[in-house]
């Protein structure tokens, strides 16, 4: 088993995030990271964010690019939901959600080779635990799987704000108006929209029938033991990777973990004051309950160790039960959200059966597919379409070049390979000197690459002889501040400090330098820290 790969996989609402964060920090203690993925990050970060630059294109042209919400993480080549392609194991699927202030949304799907997943130091995916448990490129990962009650997950799935609406309030709601009686009203209206409350049960079951049938080839985590019992949890994921820690450790990994957010741009994946175990039960109803037995929900709530569902007191309902259930026998449906836009992008758009709702949807493209839309016009769904159809194709057939000649007995030296991908590329560069920019960027990267591989005794390619030292390179500039990629870092470098010798001096202890492992955690840190 290779310690230094891991697969997580988990149902959203089960602890997912928290599970790979607990890992991530683990092996952050241990010094454990997977090398010879610079130039693969790279890649991602700079041709990559080509295919969300010619999507905001789209709206530019149109005049409604202050309306558009495309959140950051959604805007990364492998950001967003991922999974490996039914049929195409050799493929994967990345779900962007898009939406337009006014006009409504909808959920384009990329697809890449399997190799960019490895742009994660841990492999991550809310779906199919089986595909990923028989494929063969993940046979030497360490795989691990959240769990969580039933009923918490599907309470969590009804409260949770989704980054679609985690965008627009950041964008359009009053500061004073985002709190907790947003998600309750929302919540209030899939709870007692019967239908929508039934289409989340259908995935969830299929999902939790597949996971129960290779469990056994996964590490669980239950949500519930990382809360009660969090130095405990942590220590035995540790000696499930085979990395010793002690309590102190474990103590200061929950520490940083405990109740905060930890989705980068998608602002309200947490809900503060709550995740508290059990705290489905001041939510749902007896209706949602019979409802989940009905659907055979019961029998993995008793696999995992939490008894029988069980049924509540209805004489001590929170008011938020009471009302609920009075309309829920009054067969009303409750809608006290004043904001239509606000409705329609929090109406969860995964993890739902779609078949029960009048969205648009479309088959596979080559490279694309636009899996659901409520847009209102359907001629902008399409010309977004166009444009990622097409950037996917350049970026895919780039990385084709790339990966077969990998794979090849004869590889050609690095300039030669990277200008057989820039010709593939060149479409979605605006200009040469941008183009010209981005080879000198990828040269770097592949030889740092090259580099680690000779000290691990590894022969490096013959053209990276004389090329060893590794020179910083400008990828962008936003606002005051120079973004550079250097030695497997990049840095947010304030332009006021003028000339930097990056091999002379120690930039990370400068003044107002910013510095991260990837592009992600730079441009979230800098927007982050303009709010």
């Amino acid at each position: 088993m290779n310690s230094g790969a891991a697969l997580v996989v988990g149902y959203p609402r089960t602890g997912f995030t928290l599970l790979i964060s607990v890992i991530a920090e683990i092996s952050n203690c241990a010094n454990i990271v997977r090398p010879n993925r610079h130039a693969l990050k790279v890649f991602c970060d700079t041709a990559g964010m080509q295919i969300s630059e010619h999507i905001e294109q789209v709206f530019l042209r149109r005049g409604i690019s202050n309306e558009l919400l495309y959140n950051y993480n959604f805007r990364q080549m492998v950001g967003g939901p991922k999974w490996l392609k039914e049929g195409r194991s050799d493929t994967a699927c990345f779900r962007k959600y898009i939406g337009v202030k006014g006009k409504g949304d909808f959920t384009l799907l990329t697809s890449h080779p399997r190799q960019v997943l490895d742009y994660y130091e841990i492999t991550h995916s809310h779906v199919a635990p089986s595909r990923w448990a028989a494929h063969p490129g993940y046979a030497e990962h360490q795989r691990f799987a959240s769990i969580r009650h039933p009923a918490g997950t599907l309470a969590s799935a009804c409260f949770s704000l989704n980054a679609l609406a985690s965008e627009y309030i950041q964008k359009f709601v009053p500061p004073e108006q985002d709190n907790d009686l947003l998600r309750q009203k929302f919540a209030l209206y899939k709870l007692s929209d019967l239908n929508f409350f039934e289409a989340l049960l259908s995935p969830f079951k299929a999902y939790l029938e597949e996971f129960s049938r290779c469990s056994d080839q996964y590490v669980t985590m239950r949500w519930e033991d990382l809360i009660q019992n969090p130095v405990d949890t942590v220590l035995k994921v540790a000696d499930a990777m085979g990395v010793s820690i002690d309590r102190q450790q474990a103590v200061e990994i929950w520490h940083k973990l405990d109740h905060v957010n930890l989705t980068g741009a998608h602002k309200h994946n947490l809900r503060y004051g709550h995740g508290v175990v059990n705290g489905w039960k001041l939510w749902l109803t007896n209706t949602h309950l019979d409802m989940m037995r009905d659907y055979g929900l019961d029998v993995f709530s008793q696999e995992w160790g939490y008894g029988s569902i069980g049924t509540l007191d209805e004489a001590a309902y929170t008011p938020f039960q009471k009302q609920l259930a009075s309309a829920i026998s009054n067969h009303e449906i409750i809608r006290e959200y004043d904001d239509e836009d606000l409705f329609g992008f929090a109406f969860n758009k995964s993890n739902l059966d779609l078949s029960r709702f009048a969205f648009k949807r479309y088959d596979w493209r080559t490279h694309t597919q636009i899996e659901r839309s409520s847009c209102t016009e359907d001629d902008l769904v399409m010309e977004v379409w166009d444009a990622a159809e097409s950037a996917c194709d350049a970026i895919n057939r780039s990385l084709g070049h790339w990966f077969d000649i990998a794979e090849a007995t004869n590889i050609p030296d690095n300039p030669q390979r990277i200008e057989m991908m820039a010709i593939d590329l060149a479409p979605l560069f605006c200009d040469s000197s941008a183009l010209s920019a981005w080879k000198n960027t990828m040269f770097q990267a592949i030889s740092y690459d090259d580099m680690e591989q000779r000290d691990e005794g590894v022969s490096p390619a013959p053209d990276l002889l004389s090329h060893k030292a590794i020179e910083p390179v400008l990828l962008e500039s936003i606002d005051a501040m120079n973004i550079i990629n250097y030695s497997g870092k990049y840095y947010a470098v304030p332009q006021c400090l003028g000339p930097i010798d990056f091999h002379k001096q120690n930039v990370e202890a400068m003044s107002g330098v910013l510095v991260a492992k990837n592009m992600e955690d730079i441009l979230f840190t800098l927007k982050k820290n303009s709010i």
